[in-house]
C-alpha cells in the first residue's frame, strides 16, 4: 500500500471521528445550535477589564466587557461566596468581592430615611452604595453588581454578545448621525405609537468605542437580573417604547417553563430588551461610571424613601421627583436568584421568609444553570441538567 493511500486513511478516520464527536454533543444536547455550544474558555486565558474599546470580542473576556465584576457577600455567609467563587471559576469569570454591611448609624441617612426601617434593607442599600462609592473613587469606567446568591447559565459569554447586540440599537444613534435614534418613539413616545420590534440579526447602529454594550455616555444601568419587571408603553409617556428582540435563542427557556409572561406574545426561545420599568430586586446589575455617580448622589445624599430597589427603579422609571435614566432591562432575565437544597428561611438575608425546606436546586428561566450544574462542570461532563427541556411541561420545585 502507497503512503498516499495510508495518509488518506488517517485523514478519512480523523474526519469520521470528529463527525462522530458533533454527533454526539447535538444528541446530548437536543435543539442547541452550533453557537450555543461554545463553552466558556479557561479562566486563566481570559483577561479582566475592558481595553476602551466597543469590540464584541471583549465580551469574552472575564469581566464580560465591564471593567469590574462586583459581589456583594456577607463575610458570615461563606456558603454563598464559596457557590459564588465557583460558579465564577466554570464561566470564566473573575469577580472582587465587597463585604455586605450588618451595621449603619442612622445618622448617615440622606433626607427622608426611615431610622426604625429593618437593618437587612438598610445593610442592604448601603452595601450598593459601597459599590457605588467605590467606583467613583476608582474611576471604574462600567462594572457589573452581583448580590451573592446570583446565579447564571454556562454559556452566559455568548448570551451577553446577544444582549450588547440588542443594546446597541437602543442607546446608539444611527450611522452617520450623533442624535438620531432607530427607536423612532426616542426621547418620548407620541400618544398613538405602538411599541416597534428590532431584529438583533437584521437593524444596525454606530458601532461604539468605549464599551461594546454602547457608548458609555449614552447609557446608565443595565437591570439584568430581577424579580419583575414590565414592557414600557406610550401611556408612561417619558421613555421610548422601542423593544430590541433576540429570536430563536435556545438559551431561553419554551413559554410553559418562563415565571413572568411578557414574553408571551412572541416565539419560543424568544429575549426581549426594553428601557427598564417597574424593575424589582437588585440582583445583578450592570452600571456605568455616570450612572454610577448618579446613584451615589440620588440614592445616598438627596434623599431616601424607601429600599434600594425601589429608588433605583424611580431613578429608571422617572418617578417620584428623581430625573429619568437611561436603563435598559432583559426578559427574560439573564440572572436569577439561585435556590440551593436548603431551608427556605436561609435564602435571604435582607427579609424574612416563611419555614419550610427547598428539595431541589433549581434557578427559574436559567436552562443550563451553573450551579445546579456543579457537579457535571466538576467532573468535565458535558451532560448539562437542563430543568426546563422543550417539549415538556413545567416541573413542579415547590416553591413560590
Amino acid at each position: 500500500m502507497s503512503k498516499t493511500s495510508i495518509n488518506l486513511g488517517r485523514v478519512l478516520a480523523v474526519a469520521g471521528g470528529i463527525v462522530a464527536l458533533l454527533l454526539l454533543l447535538f444528541t446530548l444536547s437536543p435543539g442547541i445550535a452550533a453557537s450555543q455550544l461554545r463553552l466558556p474558555e479557561n479562566k486563566s486565558s481570559l483577561k479582566s477589564g475592558a481595553d476602551g474599546s466597543g469590540s464584541l470580542d471583549n465580551i469574552q473576556n472575564a469581566t464580560l466587557g465591564f471593567q469590574k465584576i462586583f459581589a456583594i457577600n456577607l463575610p458570615s455567609r461563606t456558603d454563598h461566596r464559596d457557590q459564588m467563587s465557583l460558579a465564577a471559576h466554570f464561566t470564566g469569570m473573575q469577580i472582587d468581592y465587597v463585604n455586605g454591611v450588618t451595621e449603619v448609624d442612622t445618622r448617615t441617612l440622606p433626607p427622608g430615611g426611615d431610622p426604625n426601617a429593618r437593618l437587612g434593607v438598610l445593610g442592604s442599600w448601603r452595601a450598593h452604595l459601597n459599590v457605588m462609592r467605590k467606583i467613583v473613587e476608582e474611576n471604574i469606567t462600567s462594572a457589573m453588581v452581583f448580590e451573592d446568591d446570583t446565579d447564571w447559565d454556562i454559556r452566559i459569554h455568548s448570551q451577553m454578545q446577544d444582549f450588547a447586540r440588542a443594546s446597541r440599537l437602543l442607546v446608539q444613534p444611527l450611522p452617520g448621525t450623533s442624535d438620531q435614534m432607530l427607536d423612532l418613539t426616542y426621547p418620548e413616545p407620541g400618544e398613538a405609537q405602538g411599541a416597534l420590534d428590532f431584529d438583533i440579526t437584521k437593524e444596525t447602529t454606530t458601532e461604539p468605542t468605549s464599551s461594546p454594550y454602547g457608548d458609555i455616555d449614552r447609557w446608565d444601568i443595565f437591570w439584568l437580573g430581577h424579580c419583575g419587571a414590565r414592557f414600557p408603553s406610550a401611556s408612561d409617556k417619558n421613555t421610548p417604547i422601542g423593544r430590541a428582540v433576540i429570536l430563536n435563542d435556545v438559551t431561553v427557556p419554551e413559554k410553559q417553563h418562563i415565571d413572568k409572561q411578557l414574553i408571551q406574545q412572541y416565539p419560543d426561545h424568544t429575549r426581549v430588551v426594553t428601557r427598564a420599568h417597574d424593575n424589582v430586586c437588585t440582583l445583578a446589575y450592570a452600571i456605568s461610571l455616570p450612572g454610577a455617580r448618579r446613584v451615589l448622589y440620588e440614592l445616598g445624599m438627596h434623599k431616601m424613601n424607601g429600599a434600594y430597589d425601589i429608588m433605583l427603579k424611580e431613578m429608571c422609571d422617572g418617578r417620584n421627583g428623581r430625573r429619568i435614566r437611561t436603563c435598559l432591562s432583559v426578559q427574560p432575565m439573564l440572572f436569577q436568584h439561585h435556590r440551593p437544597i436548603a431551608a427556605k428561611s436561609s435564602f435571604s438575608d435582607i427579609g424574612k421568609r416563611e419555614g419550610g425546606y427547598s428539595a431541589t436546586a433549581f434557578t427559574r428561566n436559567i436552562r443550563w444553570s451553573t450551579r445546579v450544574n456543579f457537579p457535571s462542570l466538576i467532573e468535565g461532563d458535558t451532560n448539562y441538567t437542563d430543568l426546563f427541556r422543550d417539549g415538556e411541561p413545567r416541573p413542579d420545585l415547590h416553591f413560590v
